[in-house]
């Protein structure tokens, strides 16, 4: 049989558990608030334009009309794709369209040498040897 003092005890405990996970609770949502107008401030518009395909994520957040989430679809599509060529490029990506995109113009830019140049690769053809000897890459009849 229970006696007094243990049930007591386990009264005591519990309320100790529900006390902790109400302050819990109360505490969680203004955490969240707070980490949402962190993320929520807007950094000042660039001075000058920047080139877009080495651009950092704090510089992207910048741009009028690009949040956070924005910023960071366009680094894992330059990560992905590799450097733009033009600015019309960013409109393949989700949350930027052509109005966020005549926004955004006079701030960024892209250098013309900064994308690497793609060369189509030539035809491999069999190489000649003198005397007419059959080279390696020539299949044997």
């Amino acid at each position: 049989m229970e006696t007094y003092a243990n049930a007591n005890l386990r009264r005591r405990v519990w309320l100790r558990r529900l006390f902790g996970l109400t302050v819990v609770m109360a505490i969680c949502p203004v955490a969240a608030v707070v980490d949402a107008e962190e993320k929520a401030k807007k950094l000042p518009a660039p001075a000058k334009p920047f080139d877009i395909n080495t651009a950092t994520d704090d510089q992207f957040h910048s741009l009028p009309g690009v949040g956070p989430v924005t910023a960071q679809r366009i680094l894992d599509f330059l990560k992905k794709s590799g450097p733009v060529q033009r600015v019309e490029d960013l409109l393949a990506l989700r949350g930027i369209s052509s109005g966020r995109r005549e926004k955004i113009r006079p701030y960024v830019m892209v250098k013309q040498g900064a994308a690497p140049a793609t060369t189509p690769t030539a035809a491999k053809t069999p190489s000649k040897v003198p005397g007419g000897a059959k080279t390696p890459d020539t299949p044997k009849n």
